[in-house]
């Protein structure tokens, strides 16, 4: 029987980090040998630790899943498994010579054939992308779709978003958010009286929202079009959005012809 590949795992969320260690631990072609919550730990732990096998998030805070492989010494760079929820991160896996990638949640058999991707590419010495199969292949084909930039503010998908409050996973549905605040690598939701923190970027954020909802008024604000009371003047040029909760918003020059003036 072969020796297990030596794995690390790398994700910035630690729910799904957890979860993917207990479907690794029940696959006896891998050993979980580490984990990691951001890049420079994920670095130093593959010089620590020598993984043969790296589950590598994508998006994280400060640097993304890629950077960490761009000045990974030849000798130290494992085959990877990228994790991601976004198509333009799956094309890309594909141009980093990925063994494979998997689409958040993972599915058990979906991991189970990434396993033995990583177990015969390990066998080979063969570190640029094996031939994929017709089912991942529609499975890239789709995601790509789904990017498309008429259907990306659809908004159709994304009806709620997730925040750890505690030990618990809160679901704050989107229709009782008042507006939405940039937080360094955070964006604040206000809730009535509330605020959460989810771990994302405003881009991101603004690509999944439906854009017959929600308009950017700032570099760090969203806001429901259906929370706006009413547009101020406060002098030519400057303007305030008033929110029905009373919040008072800074409207951006360079986001005020986003604005439905009349």
């Amino acid at each position: 029987m072969t020796r297990p590949l030596r794995t690390l795992v790398v994700d910035d969320e630690s729910l799904a980090r957890q979860r993917l260690k207990r479907l690794l631990l029940a696959d006896t072609r891998v050993q979980v040998a580490g984990e990691a919550a951001d890049v420079p730990t994920a670095r130093a732990a593959i010089a620590a630790l020598r993984p043969t096998l790296l589950f590598l998030d994508v998006s994280m805070p400060g640097e993304d899943g890629f950077s960490l492989l761009t000045d990974l010494p030849t000798e130290l760079r494992p085959f990877v498994v990228f994790v991601t929820a976004h198509a333009d991160a799956a094309v890309r896996a594909f141009e980093a010579r990925a063994t494979d990638f998997l689409v958040k949640p993972v599915r058990p058999e979906r991991l189970s054939d990434a396993i033995g991707r990583a177990v015969d590419a390990v066998a080979m010495r063969a570190p640029a992308s094996l031939l994929f199969d017709e089912e991942i292949r529609a499975e890239l084909a789709r995601l790509v779709r789904s990017a498309a930039p008429h259907e990306r503010n659809s908004g159709e998908a994304l009806t709620h978003l997730t925040v750890t409050v505690g030990r618990r996973t809160r679901f704050v549905p989107l229709h009782t958010i008042d507006w939405f605040e940039a937080d360094g690598n955070y964006v604040r939701l206000h809730v009535v009286q509330e605020q959460h923190l989810v771990r994302t970027t405003m881009q991101r954020l603004e690509q999944q929202l439906d854009a017959r909802r929600f308009i950017r008024i700032h570099r760090s604000t969203i806001v429901p079009l259906d929370r706006i009371r009413e547009l101020v003047m406060v002098r030519p040029g400057e303007y305030e959005l008033h929110l029905i909760t009373g919040a008072v918003l800074e409207v951006a020059r360079t986001y005020r012809d986003r604005l439905p003036l009349g």
